[in-house]
């Protein structure tokens, strides 16, 4: 089934192929059975959107000419039954920002952006700035990234694990601010800084707020 998540709306959706492409034949060891690359565009049956899926075909009695294209029933049969490898646009990962304003909401979403195209410079840098707009926000507007880490912590917004983990983010962060071309990031550090920064944004505004929340939400009702 041609199924994934859409890149626009963020579903996990049915796609409906509209149009394909035959990239390559793949090595089939039979005489007449063949499978083939192919890239479908088809749009997402929640927004309409089109995404692109890359893929192999399956292993059947009909041949196609590489290089052809495909539509109506054809695309649709190939692309229901295809196995397929990515999509693209990449799925953007999702994000919550409930009770995050939006100005510091916003360099957050996106770092996962940058994440889910495989930006992790981008990830870093993006973080450091989450953590900077969100102090900026708290009232800490000098000092060196550290300086105002550690302000967060004295002024009791951000827990001392918390801390700890943001001032490892730093050091990463300079790494990539200061144009070090020889420390390449990898996704694992991609995902531990958005992992850190999830914590300082908890700590300094969902943890209270969706406290809050609920608690006024559960209040018996005045007789």
């Amino acid at each position: 089934m041609l199924s994934g998540t859409c890149a626009f709306c963020g579903n996990q959706t049915h796609f409906t192929a509209r149009a394909g492409r035959v990239n390559s034949l793949d090595l089939v060891q039979q005489t007449s059975r063949h499978s083939y690359r192919l890239e479908i565009s088809a749009t997402c049956d929640a927004c309409q959107r089109f995404n692109s899926a890359y893929g192999v075909s399956r292993v059947a009695d009909r041949r196609l000419v590489n290089g052809s294209m495909l539509s109506g029933s054809d695309v649709v049969t190939e692309g229901e039954a295809m196995s397929i490898d990515s999509w693209s646009p990449p799925p953007m990962r999702p994000v919550d920002t409930a009770f995050i304003p939006d100005g510091v909401a916003g360099f957050y979403k996106e770092a996962h952006d940058a994440f889910s195209i495989g930006a992790y410079r981008g990830v870093l840098l993006l973080v450091r700035s989450v953590i900077e707009a969100t102090a900026k926000d708290r009232g800490v507007g000098t000092g060196t990234l550290v300086q105002k880490i550690n302000k967060l912590f004295d002024e009791g917004h951000v827990r001392r694990g918390t801390k700890d983990m943001a001032h490892a983010l730093r050091i990463l962060g300079n790494d990539m601010a200061h144009g070090d071309i020889d420390d390449i990031p990898t996704q694992e550090d991609a995902d531990d800084a958005l992992t850190i920064a999830r914590f300082v944004l908890d700590d300094v505004y969902v943890a209270d707020a969706r406290r809050a929340d609920m608690m006024a939400r559960r209040q018996p009702p005045e007789a």
